[in-house]
């Protein structure tokens, strides 16, 4: 059996004395943006579980960012919001088998696209430092750089689900009204923590698998995932290094950790080198909340997906008490 004390490790993570205070401004940002939904189009399943419905919400600083909802035909099930890894696009086969596993389970999923990932997210910005990967764009600003517009949407989903006013199930009951869960896979896993921490609603369960965005200086200096790429930048732009570096801390999950209040069922590969698991279990250390930890030794950044679903699943229905 793995034992966890393999993964004690020291990390270069530092709380910024602003950190509450800039993530409640950042927040009121998200929420006041006015909760817009333009459907583009609506495919009712042959397989008969619900229907499809493609849309688009509006998100900060004028950007329209694409989701899904599977909407199942029953009423009065709770709600999923679903965040891909990342470079990928909910229409990715890989994300079709989580939401589709996960309606499968008895749950209604919303699932989104990320700006500049391959989705169709409409983002017309002029970022800086476009030459490089969208994780470099506007990386010297705190206030406009690009881990905080992906924070700030994930968020934003969340203002949709929440909004009676939108969408609705086969009994014209507003979703809003049922209990909500999060859940992703590496970058997905972060942000599935990070709006456990950040959001003010009721978010009852994260499942968050291989988690990203815990350590990320150290992620930074040791070239780990889709932090290489910021490597590459500073090694262009040394003049940038404390500023960017000082940034980071403030979307690193291990000083959101503390906020979370849902209940947290994560998993991980012990031999991953993308997100390595010591980084992510710096945060599991600082998680106040009930919360499960499945390690597989073996394996890397995931491939045991199918092992483990069953596990999320039945993790996530003792929480909310279903009976479906």
């Amino acid at each position: 059996m793995f034992d966890l004390k393999n993964l004690e490790c020291n990390v270069s993570t530092i709380k910024p004395a602003d950190f509450d205070e800039r993530w409640a401004k950042w927040l009121k940002e998200v929420h006041d943006v006015k909760n817009h939904v333009e459907i583009v189009k609506e495919d009712v399943r042959l397989d008969g579980f619900g229907k499809i419905i493609d849309f688009y919400y509006d998100s900060v600083n004028g950007a329209k960012i694409f989701a899904k909802l599977y909407l199942r035909w029953e009423p009065s099930r709770p709600v999923v919001a679903y965040y891909h890894g990342h470079m990928s696009y909910i229409d990715h086969p890989d994300n079709e088998w989580h939401c589709m596993n996960l309606v499968a389970a008895g749950f209604n999923v919303f699932a989104i696209d990320m700006r500049f990932q391959n989705g169709k997210v409409i983002d017309n910005t002029k970022y800086r430092y476009m030459d490089y990967p969208s994780a470099c764009f506007n990386i010297d600003d705190l206030e406009t750089c690009y881990n905080k517009r992906l924070d700030q949407d994930a968020l934003k989903l969340l203002d949709i689900i929440k909004d009676p006013n939108l969408f609705k199930d086969i009994n014209g009951t507003p979703l809003a009204s049922q209990p909500l869960i999060v859940a992703g896979p590496s970058q997905g896993g972060g942000l599935s923590l990070m709006v456990s921490a950040m959001s003010d609603y009721d978010i009852k369960v994260s499942l968050s698998d291989v988690p990203s965005d815990c350590a990320i200086k150290d992620r930074i200096i040791n070239r780990e995932g889709k932090y290489t790429v910021i490597d590459d930048f500073l090694k262009d732009h040394p003049k940038l290094k404390e500023t960017v570096m000082a940034n980071q801390d403030y979307f690193d999950v291990i000083n959101m950790a503390p906020r979370i209040k849902a209940s947290v069922i994560s998993s991980f590969g012990t031999v991953d080198n993308v997100c390595p698991p010591k980084y992510f279990y710096q945060a599991y250390k600082k998680m106040n909340c009930y919360k499960e930890l499945y390690p597989y030794e073996g394996y890397g950044h995931g491939g045991f997906e199918e092992i483990h679903l069953p596990k999320k699943i039945e993790f996530a229905k003792k929480i909310l008490k279903c009976d479906f």
